[in-house]
């Protein structure tokens, strides 16, 4: 996956989650317990597509408390974490 194809998805995602914060807050007959799993959806649907598809974890680090500790934050926190590995990865490949 490109890191385009990536930011992209990310995007879209954080476009759904916005929308629904919205139907949320404005009108009083959609649930907002979908926010919770919608979120945590998201995370997981960019761990599995964009995450897998960007880093190649090193055979020397990839062990479990490493990987389980970067994806586990990177579920939890992703509105924050994708950017910043956004543009670690930018600055990587580009300088």
């Amino acid at each position: 996956m490109t890191l385009g194809k990536g930011f992209v998805i990310y995007v879209a995602l954080l476009v759904v989650q916005m929308m629904l914060l919205l139907l949320t807050v404005k009108f009083d007959w959609f649930p907002g317990v979908t926010l919770p799993f919608t979120y945590i959806g998201c995370g997981f649907l960019l761990n599995r597509l964009v995450l897998r598809g960007l880093i190649e974890w090193h055979p020397v680090y990839d062990t479990l408390q490493n990987v389980s500790s970067e994806k586990l934050g990177m579920l939890l926190v992703w509105p924050f974490r994708y950017p910043a590995l956004f543009f670690q990865l930018l600055v990587h490949r580009h300088l």
